[in-house]
């Protein structure tokens, strides 16, 4: 499932067109090399250093990845790609899925349950993440950054991001992103999971999340920053999108799932 055609991809960086150096290496015109993973076949198109980045930013990006990994390592089902809970099914079903449908931070596991559970068996699905996860996946495979993504202008119906927006540092370079290659007659989706800052803590953690780091600049050891509606609304008007449709979950007290339906202005 990992085979992509290669008139979707471009350079993450220059959004060029690439050359073949052979059957698993591209290149783009500044000489940067992308490689295809012998094993499972799908590209890696992780830049050596976002451009978007300061050095600290890097450093605190690749120390969220390494939480990461152990976060899914030791707790697997807590991630929001892997069970039908109530929410996940109700993203599945606002994001009415058709045509090429791209999931921006899709998780590690074969394919994230608000597809998974919520398919339209017509569409064809295609996943962006930063982590390769567990292979293969059920559903088209590139590794990639969502600020970075290495795809061509216009190329897909459907664009969705559940709750990934969430760790990247720099979420309107996402946004912008994600309607580039979104086709102006599609839409963008996006899942944002709301925290009030008066939320109260867990009485208790596992011994593994105690011991992980939280980097320089981050808020925790996963989120670089989290952010109101008010403020990723802006991010959104940044990026040149119109919401067009708005939903907004409460979850508890503390908490709300927000969906929105985002369209190029």
């Amino acid at each position: 499932m990992n085979e992509i055609p290669v008139e979707f991809l471009r350079s993450p960086l220059s959004k060029e067109e690439l050359s073949a150096e052979d059957e698993s290496t591209l290149v783009d015109a500044a000489g940067n090399k992308f490689t295809k993973d012998e094993q499972y076949g799908f590209w890696n198109f992780l830049p050596e250093r976002s451009p978007l980045y300061s050095d600290q930013e890097w450093s605190s990006f690749q120390q969220l990845i390494d939480n990461f990994v152990i976060s899914y390592n030791q707790n697997p089902t807590q991630n929001v790609s892997y069970d039908d809970r109530p929410e996940v099914l109700k993203f599945g079903e606002f994001c009415k899925f058709y045509g090429d449908v791209l999931d921006i931070g899709c998780g590690p596991h074969p394919i994230p349950a608000y597809i998974k559970f919520r398919k339209n068996e017509d569409a064809v699905y295609y996943g962006i993440d930063v982590l390769v996860g567990e292979q293969p996946k059920d559903m088209h495979f590139i590794q990639a950054m969502g600020e970075h993504l290495p795809l061509a202008d216009e190329s897909f119906d459907v664009s969705i991001s559940g709750t990934s927006i969430l760790h990247y540092i720099n979420p309107q370079a996402g946004i912008e992103e994600a309607l580039r290659v979104t086709k102006s007659s599609g839409y963008l989706c996006i899942w944002l999971g709301v925290k009030s800052e008066d939320a109260p803590v867990p009485a208790e953690s596992p011994e593994w999340y105690k011991n992980l780091d939280t980097p320089d600049g981050a808020e925790n050891p996963f989120h670089y920053k989290r952010y109101s509606t008010e403020v990723f609304e802006a991010f959104i008007s940044g990026a040149n999108g119109v919401i067009d449709e708005k939903e907004v979950h409460e979850y508890d007290e503390w908490r709300q799932n927000v969906f929105y339906r985002i369209k190029k202005a």
